[in-house]
């Protein structure tokens, strides 16, 4: 069982590097056209593979240093903008589970207990009932989604004041390190609220589990759990 939920992680980390790498390569081949003037008919299919392959190959190691530059924590900021117990578990029993119209709030609570009040109260006792149904795929897959974009969310950030600073040491003109700029920002804001969405759906989907049957031992907080829910679901 342990080495199935390892495998299980390593295949969620693999994936969603994948699709890192994927959104950085289609925002160099932006950069090509806005801030290097790159004529669209020039970057033919043969050139595109060319470059995608050549970026597939150098990208892993710059983005996994990028993502983790970054905490959990510090990421869960930039997308809920909130600086107190930002993560989305720290409101599942008060906000996100009666907004979810699978969820029947008596049910839920026969089959875990009373909630908690305190926001982390609520994110404890979530991650510990997360960590109960954590190979349920509608959980699997609501969480590789939520990673994944709370993470180009947080690369994007990075790369608004970073990106025109080294344009600008490029020789790159001032327009076009405004217009990349916003680029980078305009996708922050995009995927910041898709990293939302799905956050919130990740902290539903369990709850929803959990109001439809009885999972076992869900009544008792495992220790464990709560003790590793302050950095929140993040692996």
């Amino acid at each position: 069982m342990k080495n199935a939920k390892e495998y299980r992680s390593k295949t969620l980390k693999g994936r969603n590097l994948a699709w890192l790498v994927a959104t950085l390569v289609l925002d160099a081949l932006v950069l090509l056209v806005i801030a290097f003037h790159t004529a669209i008919d020039d970057l033919t299919p043969t050139r595109i593979a060319a470059i995608r392959l050549s970026l597939t190959a150098l990208l892993p190691i710059p983005v996994l240093i990028l993502s983790s530059l970054i905490s959990s924590d510090h990421k869960a900021i930039l997308v809920f903008w909130r600086l107190k117990h930002p993560l989305p578990g720290a409101r599942a029993f008060s906000v996100h589970a009666p907004a979810d119209h699978r969820i029947d709030l008596a049910k839920l609570k026969k089959n875990v207990g009373e909630f908690p009040v305190a926001e982390r109260d609520q994110n404890s006792k979530w991650y510990a009932l997360y960590k109960q149904v954590d190979s349920d795929p509608s959980v699997v897959d609501s969480h590789k989604n939520y990673l994944l974009f709370r993470d180009i969310a947080a690369m994007s950030l990075l790369l608004v004041p970073t990106l025109p600073a080294v344009l600008y040491f490029s020789g790159i003109d001032s327009t076009r390190m405004l217009v990349s700029a916003a680029w980078f920002l305009g996708q922050y804001l995009v995927v910041a609220f898709a990293a939302r969405t799905t956050g919130i759906g990740f902290v539903q989907n369990v709850l929803a589990i959990h109001a439809s049957r009885k999972v076992s031992g869900s009544k008792q907080a495992a220790p464990k759990a709560a003790a590793a829910a302050k950095e929140g679901p993040s692996d």
